[in-house]
């Protein structure tokens, strides 16, 4: 994959896709539904051949790049707070496990017998969508593995959303996606110093690419 400021970009906004997802839910209990989808099968992107299929092409992302072109001129309030939060966990639990190759490993593995069972539903012709027993085994995933890993991100939000179990393993399901887009973002070169020190040009190149959305 070449390491192109446009491919951090896209990589950078499927870690803004996931934040902004996972705040909808806390907050409201509902979530954009194909953002959803495209953050989730982005899990099963693991051989992509590039960084536009890794999200089904920047469609799959365009919340993303929305969020993250928003963001560097707006103001700074609660929900772009609670979202940058997000972000920056996200991408340091990430560096923290590209560190063990072990666990990155046993994710791997994971995820792989999650595409197994994904494959086995679409052959019986029921719901080709993410249905609620890949969404539980994903959320799974991340509580054996990310969520092992200091600090621990915390979701704050509507307790009685966060109380939902539907909701917990969605919430679950997008830090996971948010965490393999991290993955993506720091193999490319991507890091929270750049994205400081670059942050407007990361929004301008997300407006452009969102005017040439595929």
């Amino acid at each position: 994959m070449a390491s192109s400021f446009e491919n951090r970009t896209l990589a950078l906004a499927g870690i803004f896709q996931s934040a902004s997802l996972v705040h909808q839910l806390a907050t409201t209990g509902i979530a954009d539904e194909g953002a959803t989808f495209a953050s989730i099968e982005s899990l099963f992107k693991i051989d992509a051949d590039d960084v536009p299929s890794v999200f089904s092409g920047t469609a799959g992302v365009s919340l993303g790049l929305r969020t993250l072109a928003d963001f560097a001129g707006s103001n700074k309030n609660e929900a772009n707070m609670a979202m940058l939060a997000y972000v920056f966990s996200l991408m340091h639990l990430t560096h923290k496990l590209l560190r063990k190759p072990e666990l990155l490993e046993q994710l791997s593995q994971m995820i792989k017998g999650v595409q197994r069972q994904k494959d086995y539903f679409e052959s019986m012709q029921t719901d080709p969508g993410i249905n609620s027993t890949l969404l539980a085994r994903f959320a799974d995933i991340y509580s054996e593995t990310i969520s092992t890993l200091q600090p621990r991100i915390i979701v704050k939000g509507n307790p009685d959303y966060l109380q939902q179990e539907d909701i917990v393993n969605r919430i679950r399901c997008l830090l996971l996606a948010g965490a393999r887009a991290a993955v993506l973002w720091e193999q490319l070169g991507g890091g929270r110093i750049q994205f400081l020190f670059k942050r407007k040009q990361f929004a301008a190149t997300a407006e452009e690419m969102l005017k040439t959305e595929d």
